[in-house]
């Protein structure tokens, strides 16, 4: 054997080993961090859309004045400071000087002032425009500092002014808002680079964010609709992390999987059984029939642990919440003590609810403790479209089953669902004692004892009189790979990934 050339081989064999090792090592450290989701964004305007995939996104795209903690409460982000007047007819903002966006140039006041005017204006296709109804002008003072002019009270528009990402007036103005849902431009910590629906969705660091230059070179998302399918991409290190739709019964062992961090904190936002108030009158009735609900057993039986009974349309974690009430619970026997004080007993009630698996379950539970007390009540399973449809335009339903997310502050949980105009008072409930107490509360600080007061008789009344239901309060529950460190779970779900620029870092 030639010995020489065989140590000539084994040596250019280590050398070229060696260098692919750490050609493999430089490109597992330039692989993106992969994000599952429970499916694709519509779209990525930030004043267009409405749900969480395309929002977990788009706050790290486009960002607000103002930035909802993990506490829920306020902090500066595009805007440094601002002040509310003591009538509650005026906020000051100052903004944060030299922040530029993606496509260049630096961020104004003018850009402000322009997306929220985009808002108001009724022939753009904007979400949510009842929010902001309240800003009667808009003054620009200098480049860095606004008024927003409102012609009613209302201390928590601050609030959603927070979930408003800031677009560009002259980009904007360019491209149309179409081509603007496709390939957005912001200010935030990550720029739009590609986007295949149904795919994948590639984001890029922004190197000259005000807020420095994020951790992780580049972010996909990955759309996995199917929450088993998710959770085994998961596991088989397809995903690095993911946030919702963990499968409940996987819950016990994934926490007791070492290479797994799994992160649960209260959300905010509740799951409720409507009444159609302008059906079923008799306030006897629903309470007979909340008190029939077992919502201890829906989330241990149905959602496998996740999340907590429902109480009120405020969660325990909010300043605002009653702790003093003693909400509706299960007591067959209270229920039977109201149904006995119902003067007209109705002949069947229809539960409504669309193919969600848990709500029909719900509804199926609800139907067989009706029964238990008396009341013959019948499920009825609709497709999404026609169910909506049936809750929204009619009046031909008794009760549905629906949910609340990003229930962020007392009026968001309240105004639009339960003053007699509100916007998404799909349970047609009015009184008088309410819509007073809702328009106070917006004209009052929030941080004061008079504020807790008004919420406090606010779900009083709610508890008293049972207009909806509140079945279980959300859980939210995360999954992340143990080579990342620094990982909190923020109760406001669409705020995750904004950690990602500088508290989450692989692990050394």
């Amino acid at each position: 054997m030639n010995y020489t050339w065989w140590k000539k081989s084994l040596a250019l064999v280590l050398a070229l080993a060696f260098v692919l090792a750490g050609t493999a090592a430089v490109a597992a450290e330039e692989d993106p961090l992969v994000i599952g989701q429970g499916g694709d964004a519509p779209g990525l305007h930030t004043l267009m859309e409405v749900d969480i995939p395309a929002y977990e996104r788009i706050n790290l795209i486009n960002e607000p004045l103002f930035f909802i903690d993990y506490d829920l409460t306020l902090e500066p982000n595009l805007a440094t400071d601002w002040e509310i007047s003591d009538d509650a007819l005026q906020i000051d903002v100052e903004l944060r000087e030299g922040v530029e966006w993606h496509h260049g140039g630096e961020m104004t006041a003018e850009d402000v002032a322009y997306t929220f005017e985009w808002i108001l204006d009724e022939d753009n296709p904007a979400e949510n425009r009842d929010l902001y109804e309240a800003i009667e002008e808009i003054e620009i003072v200098d480049d860095y500092n606004i008024v927003f002019h409102l012609d009613e009270p209302y201390t928590f528009l601050v609030n959603n002014m927070a979930r408003v990402g800031i677009i560009p007036e002259e980009y904007h103005e360019e491209v149309g808002y179409e081509e603007f849902r496709q390939n957005p431009s912001g200010t935030g910590p990550y720029i739009h680079e590609e986007w295949a629906d149904d795919d994948y969705h590639r984001l890029s660091a922004n190197e000259n964010y005000w807020g420095g230059e994020p951790n992780f070179a580049e972010l996909e998302f990955r759309p996995i609709p199917e929450d088993s399918s998710r959770l085994l991409a998961f596991e088989g290190g397809e995903i690095d992390m993911f946030e919702g739709g963990v499968v409940p019964d996987e819950v016990e062992r994934l926490e007791a999987d070492e290479d797994i961090e799994v992160h649960r904190v209260g959300g905010a936002g509740y799951d409720y059984i409507g009444f159609n108030n302008n059906v079923v009158t008799d306030q006897n009735l629903r309470l007979a029939i909340s008190y029939a609900l077992n919502r201890e057993a829906i989330v241990e039986h149905v959602m496998g642990g996740v999340g907590m009974p429902g109480e009120s349309n405020l969660t325990p974690d909010m300043a605002h919440y009653n702790e003093e009430l003693d909400f509706v619970h299960y007591d067959p026997d209270i229920a039977e003590e109201y149904l006995d004080e119902v003067e007209e007993k109705p002949d069947q009630l229809r539960i409504f609810t669309n193919e969600n698996p848990v709500r029909m379950q719900i509804a199926e539970i609800l139907e067989y403790e009706l029964g238990e007390i008396g009341i013959d009540a019948q499920v009825e399973v609709e497709e999404w479209g026609a169910f909506l449809d049936r809750v929204y335009d009619t009046d031909d339903y008794e009760m549905f089953i629906l949910g609340w997310a990003g229930q962020v502050d007392p009026d968001r949980a309240s105004y639009r669902q339960f003053h007699s105009e509100g916007s998404s008072n799909h349970v047609n409930y009015e009184n008088e004692r309410m819509d007073e107490l809702l328009e106070e509360g917006r004209a009052i600080d929030p941080d004061s004892e008079e504020s807790m007061e008004i919420y406090g008789e606010v779900q009083e009344i709610l508890n008293e009189e049972q207009p909806k239901m509140f079945v279980s309060y959300s859980e939210e529950i995360a999954l992340v790979h143990d080579e990342y460190e620094g990982f909190e779970l923020h109760p406001y779900p669409a705020n995750n990934w904004l950690q990602l620029v500088d508290d989450v870092e692989l692990a050394e």
